[in-house]
């Protein structure tokens, strides 16, 4: 059993991280780089049915990166980010739970 941090989502949050997280996939493609983590982390985010998702810290980074991505996006094209702005703090404000290693 490892520490893991515990992200209880909404279909909105998730659909929000999913959105955010292609987009970083993209741009981490772009830049040259392996975007093999956060495809994984894609798919164990569209996996998830009972709104609990576990993350590692290197996991929780890339949220973390792509949800905010996807707010300064949101914010350079002039929308409101007040539902990213909801996910990104209840990401930043997960607890850290005892999980079994997946």
């Amino acid at each position: 059993m490892e520490k893991q941090r515990l992200f209880k989502m909404t279909m909105v949050d998730r659909d929000f991280l999913m959105q955010g997280l292609r987009n970083y996939a993209v741009s981490v493609q772009s830049r040259g780089g392996n975007s093999e983590a956060v495809d994984a982390l894609i798919r164990k985010t569209m996996a998830v049915t009972g709104g609990k998702l576990f993350l590692d810290e290197s996991e929780y980074e890339c949220a973390v990166r792509g949800i905010n991505n996807l707010r300064d996006a949101y914010l350079s094209a002039g929308r409101s980010s007040g539902g990213i702005d909801r996910a990104l703090f209840k990401l930043m404000n997960s607890k850290y739970k005892r999980a079994p290693v997946r």
